[in-house]
């Protein structure tokens, strides 16, 4: 579903990745850690081109991000992305919120639109706050808006963006317990993510970067009992120490 290909990008004289190639099948869960700083975010940006790179090529679901004949929002619709700080429109509504993009984007009629919203909506168990505004929503309820916004775009792969990361701790069970969900639904999934908790119970595979590059691409087991290279040793020591 998605193939990275040698990908590198440089701010500046910064090699922010360097020769990045991994790839997700359709229906698997990719996680993505490291330190920060390690390209996580940027390499994820780069699925959906919200980052552009220099070298290497993208592919998702046989289209190729950097092909100039490429519609890139079209592509951008069938790649759900949801983002560390929610990015809902703080002046519309919950359904609208869920509703606008299905209309401009996909051409869906109103009713039809609002429907797959609120159905959307039942699903990340926000049925009662349809008509409430992003500010009346605790930062928990505001993300999981964002990822059924996501969904109801049809999508065939969902990347996440750190999504716990800005959220008090009591609120992260709730946006992972939606994220596990979609997993067993079989949806294709790239999260970038510190939830070492998450990727043991969701991912099939870990890869795990540094300094821009790709370290270890290892199915979920092996990473967390025997990762191959040190710099994962030393992370995983730390990270899962307490």
């Amino acid at each position: 579903m998605i193939v990275v290909e040698a990908v590198s990008k440089w701010y500046g004289d910064l090699a922010v990745l360097s020769g990045c190639t991994t790839a997700v099948a359709r229906g698997e869960v990719v996680v993505v850690c490291g330190p920060s700083g390690s390209g996580k975010s940027t390499l994820l940006k780069c699925v959906n081109a919200l980052e552009p790179f220099q070298q290497g090529q993208i592919t998702v679901d046989g289209t190729r991000v950097k092909d100039r004949a490429t519609n890139l929002p079209r592509l951008r619709a069938r790649v759900g992305m949801v983002f560390q700080h929610f990015e809902l429109f703080p002046h519309l509504s919950v359904t609208d919120n869920l509703t606008l993009a299905q209309r401009k984007v996909l051409g869906r009629s109103g009713e039809e639109a609002r429907r797959r919203g609120l159905d959307l909506l039942a699903r990340v168990g926000l049925s009662a706050h349809a008509e409430k505004f992003p500010g009346q929503l605790s930062g928990g309820q505001q993300q999981r808006v964002a990822i059924a916004r996501a969904l109801a775009m049809d999508p065939v792969v969902m990347l996440f963006d750190e999504p716990t990361s800005a959220l008090d701790p009591e609120m992260v069970g709730e946006v992972l317990d939606v994220m596990v969900e979609l997993a067993r639904d079989g949806m294709t999934m790239m999260v970038v993510t510190h939830e070492m908790g998450f990727a043991r119970k969701v991912a099939d595979r870990v890869v795990f970067m540094d300094g821009g590059e790709i370290v270890e691409d290892a199915a979920k087991d092996a990473f967390f009992s025997r990762p191959r290279s040190e710099r994962a040793q030393q992370f995983l020591s730390k990270i899962l120490a307490h």
